[in-house]
């Protein structure tokens, strides 16, 4: 079933639309879970994965190339259309406690692919909420190394100009991601609200170059370069998890 005619769907037979008062009022956050059960969820999806520090246990290789002690595979969430609404409505709940505005957004954004159809999905629910049109865009990587950016499609470029944006990620690990976003966002003239809605935060940080990092729950995992890992020196082999994810839910 096409995405945005699902969340419609489950938006209204879930009564939300009702539950966001005017722009100049506030109400109490009516969140689906809280952080320990989203935390809880994850892992009985098998989506966020740990180390139990026994050297059999293999563990993971970042993008960056580094080392970590753990992993959220977030493809496990995004997929399931119900879980995404949960999630999506949940983060922002917690957008608005944190005195966020629906009413400034114009679109959402989120880089490809983990956070594509999160943008979406919120976007959707942004536009319910303010019963007014909410795009979504989502740039994609591009370059490597210190030439990194992130690029939007022409279609998409259009859209930004003269709009003030969310943004969206699956998960905060360095906060890179996200800059390289914004900083894609304001070359196609667009502003970027000073928030990131994300599925779990998994770095030490608070906020990324300003932006409050709004998160269902907090996690922060070791990373650590190749050449000094301790899950290595232990005997642990470094692999990389979304080609092995099995193997990381494997009893040791």
């Amino acid at each position: 079933m096409d995405c945005m005619l699902y969340c419609f769907g489950i938006l209204s037979a879930q009564g939300k639309l009702g539950c966001i008062s005017d722009q100049n009022n506030r109400r109490e956050p009516k969140m689906i879970r809280t952080a320990d059960q989203w935390e809880a969820e994850y892992k009985n999806r098998k989506a966020l994965w740990i180390h139990n520090g026994n050297p059999r246990q293999p563990h993971p290789i970042l993008s960056s190339g580094d080392h970590s002690n753990g992993f959220f595979n977030s493809r496990l969430v995004t997929s399931d259309s119900m879980l995404l609404h949960d999630a999506t409505s949940d983060l922002l709940e917690l957008f608005e406690e944190h005195r966020g505005d629906f009413w400034q957004v114009d679109g959402c954004v989120g880089p490809q692919t983990g956070a594509t159809r999160l943008a979406q999905v919120g976007s959707v629910w942004v536009s319910e909420y303010t019963r007014r049109p909410c795009f979504f865009a989502s740039p994609a990587k591009h370059g490597e190394g210190e030439s990194r950016s992130m690029l939007f499609s022409k279609e998409e470029s259009a859209l930004l100009s003269g709009k003030t944006v969310l943004p969206w990620e699956d998960v905060v690990t360095t906060g890179a991601s996200v800059g390289l976003m914004v900083d894609a966002v304001v070359k196609n003239g667009g502003v970027v609200l000073s928030y990131i809605l994300a599925l779990v935060n998994r770095s030490n940080l608070q906020a990324v170059d300003g932006r409050r990092i709004v998160a269902l729950f907090k996690r922060p995992r070791s990373i650590e370069a190749p050449s000094n890992c301790s899950l290595c020196k232990l005997g642990s082999e470094a692999i990389y998890p979304k080609d092995n994810w099995d193997r990381f839910n494997e009893s040791c």
